[in-house]
């Protein structure tokens, strides 16, 4: 299990005692960066300067009520500078870690780039925030990298 200790820094104090979320080990996903609140994980066998590479995206974010649920995941994917979306398909509603949660899978194109790529995205509705996962991969890439990319969002766990 990966446990972000780094991320404790943007804790507030005394909130040091619990990892802020936790991903099951990647067989090719690092994290690579944090900051803007963002978590991101590329894949280390991309090769170096590649326009798009498989990655996830971890945010944790303010609470959604229950009635602000239902297309909140799709509006909040259309306003990421990272991909243009046709429009979205219809959530699935589901569980992840224990928790109320919605997913969409659609195509999308890379930004800046231009590259078509596919995007798998949940949001997960814990009580005091909600936890924003989004997986991509440059389509050549996604058949091999989405049983990682599922894995880890099916094992998200929020600390």
């Amino acid at each position: 299990m990966l446990v972000l200790p780094f991320a404790l820094l943007a804790l507030p104090a005394g909130a040091a005692a619990q990892a802020p979320f936790r991903l099951p080990d990647g067989e090719r996903m690092r994290i690579v960066a944090q900051g803007l609140g963002w978590t991101v994980l590329r894949d280390a066998a991309a090769p170096r300067g590649a326009a798009e590479t498989g990655m996830l995206l971890v945010r944790a974010q303010r609470p959604v009520p229950a009635p602000a649920r239902p297309g909140h995941l799709a509006r909040t994917l259309e306003n990421l500078r990272p991909f243009r979306f046709a429009p979205l398909p219809g959530e699935t509603h589901l569980r992840l870690g224990g928790l109320p949660a919605d997913m969409l899978e659609a195509p999308a194109t890379g930004q800046p780039s231009g590259l078509p790529v596919r995007v798998r995205a949940a949001c997960v509705y814990a009580p005091d925030r909600s936890w924003l996962l989004i997986a991509s991969a440059p389509l050549a890439d996604w058949p091999g990298l989405e049983p990682e990319l599922a894995r880890l969002i099916e094992g998200f766990r929020p600390g």
